[in-house]
């Protein structure tokens, strides 16, 4: 693909490099996950270290992490907003692990994704990613997003424990 794609174009491509990732997800497949990733792509993860740099460090954290996760699983994301402008883009949405059986921990809350892409001779790479979980800052404890469609579900932050 050539710099002179359409926007909608390229978001149509980005939002099946996100469709690709999820497949490689559920079938547990480390190369198909960092498939679209630049070698010095860096990872601000929602779990520790806070901070991965580098493809190969990334797949070394996905073969530590995946099996933690259920047999099987379906990985989701919803409210996914592509915006791009010329060879640099971002995606947002939320992501969440549909699991069985359905109180597995990796399955328990939406989590809010960031990915800003970087278009590498043609293509469309993942430059950096960020994922997290909002948390109430009065007993720093993580909030989990259990129903993205309900925004007044809230902390009591008059609460410190």
């Amino acid at each position: 693909m050539n710099s002179t794609a359409k926007p909608t174009d390229d978001k149509q491509i980005i939002r099946q490099l996100m469709q690709d990732w999820s497949n490689a997800l559920e079938a547990k497949d480390v190369q198909g996950l960092t498939r679209n990733y630049l070698p010095d792509a860096l990872l601000f993860d929602a779990i520790p270290p806070y901070k991965t740099q580098g493809v190969e460090a990334i797949r070394q954290a996905w073969e530590h992490c995946l099996p933690c996760f259920p047999e099987q699983f379906r990985s989701e994301h919803r409210d996914v907003d592509i915006q791009v402008g010329g060879d640099t883009a971002f995606a947002s949405c939320l992501h969440r692990f549909v699991t069985e059986p359905a109180d597995h921990p990796a399955g328990q809350s939406w989590m809010r994704v960031t990915l800003g892409y970087r278009r590498v001779n043609g293509q469309w790479m993942v430059a950096h990613e960020h994922v997290s979980m909002p948390f109430n800052p009065m007993n720093n404890q993580v909030w989990q997003i259990k129903d993205p469609d309900n925004l007044n579900d809230m902390p009591d932050y008059s609460q410190a424990s």
